[in-house]
């Protein structure tokens, strides 16, 4: 029969593959840089096979160590989980979503009150960044990333339904002097701009066979500012109507052109395949997959309208 690692040992040794450092690791367990040495080089004695090369004071994993890595990792996970699961079972349990940060304040954070009033045993803890986060740190259970993500070993990766990318501005500006009613009427109006996007307003023109001056008009690193920017009356924004949707409904941004604009894949969800096993996880997937539903056929409706 053969002989299993303990856990202290797997914690060393996942931590130490992590950090690529027995002093991080020790840091990290609360244990001597010698105890995690030890704890490793029992688990390579009794596997015949070498884990780490050792370079200086850092170490990196053999071409064996990050698969076994890999491995133990995820059933490390699964572990840590069902543990949590069975301590927290008559407390409030703790969901920790990454988000893309324009997803999170016009999309996300409005609806989230709807899954705490079907879950209320469970708490969300929201995570903002722009930058996708490390699954299997453990820093968050789900990530919802903006742009596609591949996957990759014990990750998941779905993508959100299409988005239509629009041209939206304030009742103000599609009415004013320089009313909007065709493309071209957007030369001459200030044109604000998201760095971060799949879809920008140089392709927009060039789609529509315009030369339009992009050197005017504001420029925001997220796509919540330009929205905000827009219903200020400031400008026109090229947005998802996923991101617009709040605002066109409460009648602060119009559509001059209607639904009409590129389908893309701009949001992936994202988690780590083996805490599908956890309740909260698979209740915000499946809360998550019902307001997609929900959303795509406001859009569809909008688009016939």
């Amino acid at each position: 029969m053969t002989t299993l690692p303990s856990i202290r040992a797997i914690q060393s040794f996942v931590a130490a593959g992590r950090r690529g450092s027995f002093l991080e690791a020790a840091a990290q367990l609360q244990l001597t840089p010698s105890a995690i040495s030890h704890q490793i080089r029992l688990m390579e004695e009794d596997l015949g096979e070498k884990l780490f090369h050792r370079i200086g004071r850092n170490v990196s994993l053999t071409e064996i160590g990050e698969r076994y890595h890999r491995d133990l990792s995820e059933a490390l996970s699964m572990i840590e989980q069902a543990t949590d699961e069975v301590s927290r079972r008559n407390s409030v349990d703790v969901l920790s979503v990454g988000c893309a940060p324009s997803l999170a304040s016009l999309w996300l954070m409005p609806r989230l009150q709807q899954f705490e009033e079907l879950h209320p045993s469970i708490e969300i803890r929201l995570l903002s960044s722009s930058d996708p986060a490390k699954l299997t740190d453990g820093s968050v259970d789900v990530d919802i990333c903006y742009g596609s993500v591949p996957r990759l070993g014990s990750i998941a990766a779905e993508e959100f339904p299409l988005e239509t990318i629009v041209v939206a501005c304030s009742p103000e500006v599609a009415n004013g002097e320089k009313p909007i009613r065709r493309p071209s009427d957007l030369v001459g109006h200030t044109l604000i701009k998201s760095e971060q996007t799949l879809y920008s307003w140089q392709q927009w023109a060039k789609d529509h066979g315009l030369v339009i001056d992009l050197n005017r008009g504001s420029r925001f690193r997220d796509a919540f500012m330009s929205v905000a920017t827009a219903v200020e009356g400031r400008g026109v924004c090229l947005e998802s109507y996923r991101l617009l949707q709040r605002d066109v409904e409460r009648g602060n941004l119009v559509l001059p052109f209607g639904m009409t604009g590129p389908n893309l894949r701009c949001h992936t969800l994202t988690y780590v395949r083996s805490r599908l096993r956890s309740e909260k996880v698979s209740a915000f997937k499946r809360w998550l997959e019902t307001i997609w539903i929900e959303d795509s056929a406001s859009a569809e409706m909008r688009a016939r309208a």
